[in-house]
């Protein structure tokens, strides 16, 4: 009995390990032996074992290929910016004796390394193009004032203009 379910426990084992094609053969000698074998005597019953451990991979299909002329031609994608001043706010008095103004300017999405900040003092370009969020115009003369930003891209193309902010500057007069 013991030997018969040791051969058992063995077939199972050599089942797992065998490939599906494999075949298994049971019989039982004059002696009433079992036997298990993978070769039988002539005439004996092959024992049909399923194995439930094969997995098979689906078959992958291979990528379309295109024409060279669809290769080389590369969609950019288009990001619609906005650019807004958030200081000064719109209608203030500031006080500059040495007529310095500040303007922070803030676009979203964040703008990239390449792309510039255009500062516009009463329509007219001040200055050069710069990286930087703040924007600093210098000796501007007392009075109201309409300033705006606009992102300019590589090419100086406008990417996104602020809204127009109107502030009031007060510095000291000269002429007393």
């Amino acid at each position: 009995m013991k030997c018969s379910l040791l051969l058992s426990i063995l077939l199972c084992f050599y089942a797992t390990l065998t490939s599906a094609e494999t075949k298994i053969y049971h019989w039982v000698d004059e002696k009433g032996k079992s036997h298990f074998a993978d070769t039988a005597p002539p005439g004996t019953a092959e024992i049909i074992i399923k194995n439930k451990n094969l997995v098979s991979t689906p078959q992958q299909q291979q990528p379309e290929r295109t024409s060279n002329t669809n290769i080389n031609t590369k969609k950019e994608e288009i990001i619609e910016y906005l650019a807004e001043i958030t200081t000064p706010k719109d209608d203030v008095a500031i006080r500059s004796n040495n007529g310095t103004l500040e303007v922070h300017v803030k676009t979203t999405p964040e703008k990239k390394s390449t792309q510039r900040l255009q500062l516009f003092l009463d329509g007219q370009a001040l200055g050069l193009p710069q990286i930087s969020p703040t924007i600093r115009a210098l000796n501007v003369d007392r009075g109201t004032h309409q300033i705006q930003v606009k992102l300019l891209d590589e090419a100086n193309n406008i990417l996104a203009t602020t809204q127009v902010v109107t502030v009031h500057l007060q510095r000291i007069s000269v002429n007393n």
